[in-house]
């Protein structure tokens, strides 16, 4: 199963089909044609004996009547030999599809990403097929440490926070940029980063906004009424209308639990059973209240807790 992390960079690569055109032109120095439309295809690719493979992202470029080229985009969190093995075969697919060129990128937080940029081949009989893909590691990706540069280019630095963030400096510079960008743009930025950065990283990122970002400021605020927002939708398909017709009370609590869980997950905390128990099973709605506005700068579930809060945990 993809981990958060996996699938918050195959997001980010989707909602800015840019970024993977712009690392195989810069990393892998590759001359491509510019100013055509970018579109994601169907990652799934079948060859003529009905195999499967499934690629994360295939970003076609060009016209959908006579694209120009094609673009496996794979993001790996750990990279291996026989995924590249695996990509050479899903790229061949793709090019007998649609005799037209097609590119690989990797994009991984993997330390040994190095390791992993000779060409791969494949050989069946006198048949052999090359791939040489661009493999975007953290030694291919800056290190990033001021604001400015960050505001620069927002997704070099979504990615900078990705492999560099488990340094304090790297983790300040990015949180004192979400303090001057946009409210909605900043909670879109930290949304994506904090699912991509690795555990460490994402500890020390939730540490720095509690102390560069004020609980009251406009971006916290904002982030918590989209937590809330979330939330309550979760909550309505979960039967808040019901709720709402049987008596109102239990509907809100259901609401305020979605949109908690929801916090929590955006900021990357684990929510134990007991106390996920706790939090679900909570009808009071001056105690949700405070949970969630505690969620805003806790760095771990027992945060959101006092002697005076609630219930001790359950077992």
């Amino acid at each position: 199963m993809p981990s958060p992390r996996h699938d918050a960079l195959t997001r980010l690569i989707r909602d800015h089909l840019d970024l993977p055109i712009r690392l195989l032109r810069e990393v892998g120095g590759i001359e491509l044609p510019t100013g055509g439309p970018l579109w994601v295809g169907p990652g799934d690719l079948r060859d003529r004996i009905s195999r499967e493979m499934h690629a994360d992202t295939v970003v076609f470029a060009g016209p959908p009547q006579d694209r120009w080229f094609s673009t496996i985009v794979e993001v790996e969190t750990e990279m291996s030999e026989q995924k590249l093995r695996q990509t050479v075969e899903a790229a061949e697919m793709l090019r007998l599809e649609t005799r037209k060129p097609v590119y690989v990128i990797f994009i991984t937080p993997d330390p040994d990403a190095a390791c992993f940029t000779e060409p791969v081949e494949i050989q069946s009989g006198c048949l052999t097929i090359t791939m040489d893909p661009v493999i975007v590691g953290p030694d291919r990706i800056p290190v990033l440490t001021d604001p400015t540069q960050m505001a620069a280019d927002l997704l070099v630095a979504a990615l900078s926070v990705m492999a560099h963030g488990h340094l304090p400096e790297v983790a300040e510079a990015f949180i004192k940029l979400l303090g001057d960008l946009p409210d909605d743009d900043a909670a879109s930025l930290f949304g994506y980063t904090i699912d991509m950065a690795a555990p460490q990283a994402r500890r020390l990122l939730e540490e720095t906004v509690t102390i560069y970002i004020p609980e009251h400021s406009p971006w916290a605020q904002n982030l918590y009424r989209k937590g809330q927002a979330a939330g309550r939708e979760e909550g309505r398909e979960e039967g808040w209308k019901e709720g709402w017709k049987e008596g109102g009370e239990q509907g809100r609590a259901m609401g305020e639990v979605a949109a908690l869980c929801t916090v929590l997950r955006v900021r990357g905390i684990d929510i134990p059973p007991a106390r996920h128990r706790e939090i679900t099973t909570c009808t009071d709605l001056a105690l949700l209240e405070i949970w969630l506005r505690r969620a805003l700068e806790a760095t771990h579930i027992d945060d959101l807790f006092d002697d005076d809060s609630g219930p001790e945990p359950r077992p």
